[in-house]
């Protein structure tokens, strides 16, 4: 099995996961069946890859795999418990109210369905090298960094989400979390979401012919920045009648240092 067999076969299975679950949630008439489990999509397709290398034959299974899989695996179960508005931006994308592909006709929902696992896959591409051809056995200095970075991302993000949660249950905060490192930025949780997948990207410059996956942590931040929080933001400023004075006061991004304002 060569590499672009392999990506047919995994984004062949995620079709027919992702129609599964189009099923069960539209069967259950519940959208947060599918917010939920969608995040899931993503270490499904990780672990799937590492067992069609080992079945194949393709390489050898490395402790840098391994490794990627289960911080991608862990990520993605924090992801899908939470997000809930940043995940539904992502699905009203490429998704109606009833869980069917946006278009007026087969072929526009069929070029929607492709679109949506080409993005998917691409964002994948460090985690689909890593699990092709991992490089070698032994984690090196690289790889150790590689996981630091990864692990600061999540805890960047995760930090954010408990303030965010714990500002919700304050009954004099009646309208946008300031606090900690909300008010250094808008949305330190997706900036501690890009920092993980830009962790991924390094684990995979040590896989053979890994630094071609460079495409998907690029993706990833080009959607997030240019595409998903525009349209996040919308549907904020809605929510809450001072976010737009939250705008002017506090960057997008990243924190309040000069050299990264956005």
């Amino acid at each position: 099995m060569n590499l672009i067999q392999l990506v047919l076969t995994l984004a062949s299975c995620n079709i027919i996961f992702l129609y599964v679950l189009i099923y069960v949630s539209s069967g259950q008439k519940k959208i947060s069946i599918f917010s939920t489990f969608i995040p899931l999509l993503m270490p499904l397709t990780a672990w799937l890859g590492m067992l069609l290398q080992s079945y194949f034959e393709i390489y050898e299974i490395t402790s840098r795999q391994i490794l990627a899989n289960i911080l991608l695996s862990v990520w993605a179960l924090k992801f899908s418990t939470n997000n809930k508005n940043f995940k539904l931006i992502v699905l009203s994308i490429l998704f109606d109210e009833g869980l069917n592909f946006k278009g007026f006709s087969i072929r526009e929902k069929t070029i929607n369905l492709f679109k949506f696992i080409s993005y998917f896959m691409i964002s994948l591409m460090p985690v689909i090298s890593l699990n092709f051809l991992s490089g070698n056995s032994g984690l090196g200095f690289l790889d150790l960094l590689a996981a630091s970075i990864f692990i600061i991302g999540f805890g960047y993000e995760a930090r954010a989400l408990i303030e965010l949660k714990q500002s919700s249950l304050q009954p004099q905060v009646k309208n946008l979390c300031r606090q900690g490192l909300w008010s250094l930025s808008r949305h330190p949780d997706l900036l501690g979401q890009l920092i993980s997948w830009w962790g991924l990207y390094l684990l995979a410059i040590n896989a053979f012919g890994g630094e071609w996956s460079i495409f998907g942590p690029i993706l990833v931040s080009f959607l997030y920045v240019k595409v998903l929080i525009p349209l996040l933001e919308v549907k904020l400023a809605t929510q809450h009648q001072d976010y737009e004075n939250y705008k002017v006061s506090t960057p997008k991004l990243f924190p309040k240092i000069k050299f990264f304002n956005s």
